[in-house]
């Protein structure tokens, strides 16, 4: 039995999960797949004849009506919308609209809407992830390399060769800064009347 090579083809755009839609002049559907069911809840024979605006409602026909426009004037249309799903919720959406013109006469126009929701969810955590990063890094300069270090009074050695406090050092070359105390094994030699361990 042979392959009817329309029959493949519808096949095929019925099985992708992005929209795929034929709008004629007057923004009437001619053609349209199933993933409009799961998009609008419309199966491709209620979607028939149906009117844009119809199928869209007033907000979203509102807002895609200059695109529309565009594509109905001959040009190619891309644009980012969030759709309002049947059950609740949205989907992410890029949407191309592709003008159909014979004989410099636009006669309709197809339609490509593709869900982005995945990418525009792993975008956001990516962003997310980034400014706590660039946050960290700004709180946060470190001290890399072998430090020359006196071995009795602690003074470190600077790149000028110049002997420094280990806390101008650091503060010079970091965003610590010291606060003193006394630690339990240095309060006795300067404290002798005080207790160590209370």
């Amino acid at each position: 039995m042979p392959i009817d090579p329309s029959q493949v083809a519808l096949n095929v755009v019925n099985h992708i999960q992005a929209m795929v839609a034929y709008w004629d002049a007057n923004q009437r559907c001619v053609f349209s797949n199933n993933a409009y069911q799961e998009w609008f809840g419309k199966s491709p024979k209620e979607m028939m004849g149906m009117s844009l605006k119809e199928l869209l409602g007033p907000s979203l026909y509102k807002k895609n009506f200059p695109y529309i426009l565009g594509a109905l004037r001959g040009e190619k249309q891309v644009f980012e919308r969030q759709i309002p799903l049947p059950g609740g919720g949205v989907r992410e959406s890029i949407a191309t609209y592709t003008p159909d013109i014979v004989d410099g006469v636009v006669r309709g126009f197809s339609v490509h809407v593709a869900d982005v929701t995945l990418l525009r969810e792993r975008e956001a955590a990516l962003e997310h992830v980034i400014h706590e990063r660039d946050v960290a890094l700004s709180e946060l300069r470190t001290l890399r390399g072998l430090l020359p270090i006196c071995a009795s009074c602690k003074d470190i050695k600077n790149s000028d060769n110049e002997w420094q406090t280990i806390e101008t050092y650091v503060t010079e070359h970091s965003d610590a800064s010291f606060t003193h105390g006394l630690c339990p094994k240095c309060l006795p030699k300067y404290f002798s009347d005080i207790d160590a361990t209370e």
